[in-house]
């Protein structure tokens, strides 16, 4: 494990790389910054580590997140970390992850059957299920201030069968 300062100096460092593609369930990348999150410090970042300041039963839990200023979305196997807050449109949401670079979560053009993220009009953004409208505020669907469990999708991919090779059929 990584230790920093800063949560800020964790996502600033230069061997984070960010230059290659997005494994399934890996990586992170901080939107603020546009740069990636390297592995080591993503337990730091997203406030997951374990510690004995609300323990169960002598073991350490994971307290309730302090950074009320950052939420986070996961899009194509990656997580988005973004300043964001409960009255912000989700409209100003998808224009914050996308300077921030959502769209390198794009497949090469010769392995998606949707067009791919090409502007930030094109994400979806959800939370409980629930498909957030541009001019609704992140409140008026509930979510949290500091929320680490936010969808952001191609819209495309919503109204698109998956290919065939997919695990989906099985």
């Amino acid at each position: 494990m990584v230790q920093t300062q800063s949560k800020k100096d964790a996502v600033a460092t230069d061997t984070a790389g960010g230059g290659g593609g997005i494994s399934l369930g890996k990586g992170a990348w901080d939107c603020d910054r546009n740069v990636e999150i390297p592995p080591e410090a993503e337990a730091e970042v997203f406030e997951e580590i374990a510690t004995m300041e609300l323990p169960f039963e002598g073991i350490p839990t994971i307290p309730p997140r302090k950074d009320m200023d950052h939420m986070a979305f996961f899009c194509e196997g990656c997580r988005y970390r973004v300043t964001a807050y409960p009255d912000w449109t989700a409209a100003k949401v998808k224009q914050a992850l996308w300077d921030g670079g959502i769209q390198r979560s794009n497949k090469p053009a010769s392995k998606r059957n949707t067009p791919g993220l090409q502007r930030w009009e094109d994400l979806t953004l959800m939370y409980a299920c629930q498909r957030m409208d541009n001019d609704k505020q992140l409140r008026e669907y509930h979510v949290p201030p500091g929320c680490g469990c936010l969808i952001a999708i191609e819209t495309a991919k919503l109204f698109t069968k998956p290919p065939p090779d997919s695990a989906y059929w099985n």
